[in-house]
């Protein structure tokens, strides 16, 4: 400050932001990340989901396929009742449950296929099928 200036007529040179204005942008770019982590956690449990679906309707869809590709005749045509096992399908364990019900016509039978990821909680898939027997 020179002679006589008085100290209100004096022009500073900003360098920077303000405390209140790097806390706003700092409280705006939190706000923005969590919603983008909110959204980026639903899309992997989603992801999740579909994949789970996917490889439980391939075990559905191998198993009625097996049993459709079986030879049948009068002695071998699959009587009524209920299967299970466990296959590995990638890094999981899964339960196949197979059940054959009567139909009102003695040459068909009803399958329903049912695959659980976490036997008995939950059906992953369900597939319904018929076998003739011829």
């Amino acid at each position: 400050m020179g002679m006589g200036e008085s100290p209100l007529m004096t022009i500073r040179v900003r360098g920077g932001f303000t405390l209140i204005e790097i806390m706003i942008a700092l409280f705006v770019f939190s706000l923005v990340s969590v919603a983008l982590m909110k959204n980026i956690s639903f899309a992997l449990q989603q992801s999740s989901r579909v994949e789970t679906r996917v490889k439980s309707w391939w075990l559905a869809e191998n198993h009625m396929t097996r049993l459709r590709m079986m030879p049948r005749s009068a002695e071998n045509f699959p009587s009524e009742g209920t299967s299970r096992e466990s296959i590995r399908l990638g890094d999981k364990e899964w339960e196949v449950e197979v059940e054959i019900q009567d139909t009102e016509n003695d040459n068909v039978r009803r399958v329903v296929v049912r695959v659980y990821e976490d036997f008995p909680d939950e059906v992953s898939s369900e597939l319904v099928g018929f076998l003739g027997r011829h």
